[in-house]
């Protein structure tokens, strides 16, 4: 089934200008860009040693565009400064008709291979994988279609879907599910994916898991 993985391109949506706005009273921006940053290197690691050959990062700005080329080798970069539907369709137009589509978001740090090749050798015209607040965190295409992410993603993809008769698969993964919006989704993290680039900067910056009954995340400043 190597081969079913290697012919799907990858297209990760990336915003690299003041990301996770609602971790904002936890991270300033600096430290917020960094995370989306690390993040992103945790998901293309696992893209690429999944198998699939071919990924596209979709950035929101030109900003930064060289040094992030230089480090997110051999991942193609393309800007595209309209909104993100209009975006991710039009790349899911220009590619469909030669390979199926993946289409994963870039805050998944427990995103693992073995979770990312199962998805992508679901059979199905459509694969979602959806996110625990009702986004849609990885979405594999293989027919025409059109997305529709923000303000619950997952329950309009499936509409889409049935809508056009297209074959409908759900894919239920906690490790695909977690996306990083929260500070218990960063707690997520440190328990699940501690050594991973994501969960070592966050202890970089001081985050500790106390494990009680409910384990809770704690920041230790120093300096």
């Amino acid at each position: 089934m190597a081969e079913v993985v290697a012919e799907v391109v990858a297209v990760i949506p990336f915003r690299q200008l003041n990301p996770k706005s609602r971790l904002s009273l936890f991270l300033n921006r600096k430290e917020r860009e960094e995370l989306a940053f690390f993040m992103l290197i945790d998901v293309l690691k696992t893209v690429f040693n999944s198998g699939v050959r071919d990924v596209v990062i979709l950035l929101q700005s030109d900003e930064k565009i060289e040094e992030m080329q230089r480090k997110l080798k051999p991942a193609k970069l393309q800007v595209d400064t309209r909104d993100l539907n209009t975006a991710i369709n039009d790349v899911l137009n220009d590619l469909i008709n030669s390979s199926p589509v993946a289409v994963i978001v870039s805050d998944l740090p427990l995103l693992n291979e073995k979770i990312l090749r199962k998805f992508l050798q679901e059979e199905g015209d459509v694969v979602i994988a959806p996110g625990r607040r009702g986004g849609t965190n990885m979405l594999l295409v293989r027919k025409p279609f059109r997305t529709s992410y923000h303000y619950g993603s997952f329950v309009k993809h499936v509409s889409t879907a049935r809508f056009m008769n297209l074959k409908l698969k759900i894919f239920d993964s906690f490790f695909a599910g977690c996306d990083v919006d929260t500070p218990d989704d960063l707690l997520e993290v440190l328990l699940h994916a501690p050594d991973s680039n994501t969960g070592k900067f966050l202890k970089k910056l001081g985050f500790r898991v106390v494990l009680e009954k409910n384990p809770r995340l704690v920041r230790v400043l120093t300096g």
